[in-house]
């Protein structure tokens, strides 16, 4: 971080979970305005989450992340709902895959009785559960309460949150940075990029390179299986394609995609509900009548599936929060410490891996 006479001034471009978090993070060491595109923070992807912490997730970068963000979890509403990789006779080696690469990292994963397991969950099909692996510690997430925590932190702190803050300049002056939205002009110290979606445009607003970010869009829907779903887990099919997880009441029935997209407001696609319901039907013996709400969001990635969390290679008090894919919500708590750490002068030993200059050419 550069060294500043005063209390930093930081505007942070982004009010997701990845933006929020790390204004919160930083609050009470430095002046902090979010601006944030839509009207309220977390409309995007953040909104949308399937709100689960995973540990046998991408790759090892996120799971350490996410481990790292347990206790914060813990303490903000995550409870314990376990998760089932299902596996059917064609897909059932790829269990010994997931299993060889997540166990090193995640012993407590165990093979389960497929007879229990549909005593359990009694609409999955019997052909469908030769094999099944059991990841206890998967919990559900509080978004709201996880985002409403951040945003009074925030506040609490003297930060302030803008939204319908749609930034559409970026220049940099003498040892400062003017942000522009609409007729108001922000001077900061740094700029931190927390656009989601949008961060490889706002990078290019002001004169980055782009990182390579990609946008892709996933599906869901609410399906009543027409019986009680408490306590039930999440499940998967291992060869992916689909999932479900108890939704008050209700199962989100996803179909796991990953459809390259631009950023924009992502809405389901007619045939991606079709498809989805075909496989949900094909993988239990619910017949799907009259799907509930139906929504999509976008996961954006980097190429190695990692984040980026750090100062630009070129561009001085410009700093990258973006790439949080599709695990933004469960590694919140970690990278928002990774973020305030480097932003604050400081290092984290998690940081490393992270850094966006690993993108530079």
């Amino acid at each position: 971080m550069a060294e500043h006479s005063s209390t930093p001034r930081i505007v942070v471009i982004g009010g997701g979970i990845a933006g929020l978090s790390c204004a919160a993070a930083i609050s009470a060491q430095a002046s902090v305005t979010v601006l944030e595109a839509e009207p309220q923070p977390g409309y995007h992807a953040s909104g949308r989450s399937a709100a689960v912490y995973i540990e046998p997730y991408i790759n090892a970068t996120v799971h350490a992340l996410t481990c790292a963000s347990l206790e914060h979890h813990l303490a903000h509403g995550a409870s314990s709902i376990g998760d089932w990789m299902i596996a059917d006779e064609e897909h059932a080696h790829l269990l010994d895959d997931y299993l060889e690469t997540w166990r090193p990292l995640c012993p407590d994963l165990v093979e389960v009785d497929p007879v229990w397991v549909r005593s359990t969950v009694p609409i999955l099909r019997q052909e469908n559960v030769a094999r099944v692996v059991s990841d206890p510690h998967t919990r559900a997430l509080d978004v709201h309460r996880l985002l409403e925590g951040y945003r009074r932190r925030l506040l609490a702190n003297g930060g302030v949150l803008r939204g319908n803050a749609r930034v559409d300049r970026i220049e940099r002056g003498a040892g400062h940075w003017e942000v522009s939205f609409g007729s108001e002009t922000l001077t900061a110290d740094i700029v931190v990029n927390a656009a989601g979606a949008w961060g490889d445009e706002i990078g290019q607003l002001a004169g980055a390179a782009p990182l390579g970010l990609t946008p892709y869009r996933r599906t869901a829907v609410l399906i009543d299986p027409g019986q009680p779903v408490a306590g039930w887990p999440m499940v998967h099919r291992i060869e992916g394609g689909l999932y479900f997880k108890p939704d008050a009441g209700m199962l989100m029935v996803s179909l796991a995609d990953a459809t390259p997209s631009p950023p924009c407001d992502a809405q389901p696609d007619e045939l991606d509900l079709a498809v989805l319901i075909d496989r949900f039907e094909s993988a239990t013996t619910v017949s799907v009548r009259q799907p509930g709400r139906a929504w999509a969001g976008l996961r954006t990635f980097l190429p190695d599936e990692a984040p980026a969390v750090g100062f630009d290679a070129r561009l001085p008090g410009f700093f990258w929060l973006v790439g949080q894919g599709g695990f933004g919500v469960q590694t919140a708590p970690a990278v928002a410490a990774i973020a305030a750490a480097l932003l604050l002068g400081r290092e984290h030993p998690l940081a490393g891996t992270l850094d966006p200059r690993r993108y530079a050419g």
